[in-house]
């Protein structure tokens, strides 16, 4: 229902900036980690990745501490980037890959892993940027794509003001959450960038809560 959905924005988030402050930072990626763990977010990233069976290879986008890629079995090949250091640097397990690099020119060869992730990275860029940043990442995976970010509505936007407002996370994210909900996508939206990409078979689907999932096969 169109009067659920906020207008979208555009705005940079606090943790994107290259002068936030070490302590602040580090409190944001903790809360990140908190939120993926006790809202769902490592079970629907985890669940995502299962219909693409037998998955040896992961590279996950925009993947901050890379506590999601963490949550996989340790026999997979695990790549993190992003393009903090500061980020891929707050969690060093040392059987995690990490590299710095831009989402839209991925360092990597054609077909060179069996898929690329991302989390909560979609909404920080425009349509327009998305699809590049899809192709890219059709262009690196073997098999294919699974992308996850929350819907951009008027629930999950209350829900991340309140525990701002309870002053239950840390400054950063007390500022970052309820943006990173505005500047989200629809299920519509996020549909019509998927056909645009060009893959062989793209699906978006619904996930709970308030969340959405994009995959995309070769």
């Amino acid at each position: 229902m169109a009067f659920l959905t906020p207008r979208r924005v555009e705005q940079r988030e606090l943790l994107d900036e290259h002068d936030a402050p070490v302590a602040d930072m580090d409190r944001s990626l903790r809360d990140l980690r908190c939120i993926n763990r006790y809202l769902g977010g490592r079970r629907i990233y985890r669940r995502l990745l299962r219909r693409f069976r037998d998955v040896r290879s992961v590279l996950d986008l925009g993947a901050a501490s890379a506590d999601l890629l963490e949550g996989l079995p340790a026999a997979h090949l695990r790549v993190a980037l992003d393009f903090k250091i500061d980020h891929l640097l707050f969690s060093r397990s040392s059987e995690i890959r990490r590299v710095v690099a831009d989402a839209t020119r991925l360092p990597f060869r054609d077909s060179s892993v069996d898929v690329v992730t991302s989390a909560h990275f979609f909404h920080h860029f425009s349509a327009e940027e998305n699809m590049a940043i899809l192709r890219e990442s059709l262009r690196v995976a073997a098999r294919g794509v699974a992308v996850n970010d929350t819907r951009r509505h008027y629930v999950p936007l209350l829900f991340v003001r309140l525990i701002s407002a309870l002053h239950f996370v840390g400054r950063i994210t007390r500022f970052d959450a309820p943006l990173s909900v505005q500047r989200g996508y629809t299920l519509d939206e996020a549909r019509a960038i998927a056909r645009r990409v060009g893959a062989k078979t793209s699906r978006v689907v619904r996930a709970f809560p308030y969340r959405f999932g994009i995959l995309l096969w070769k």
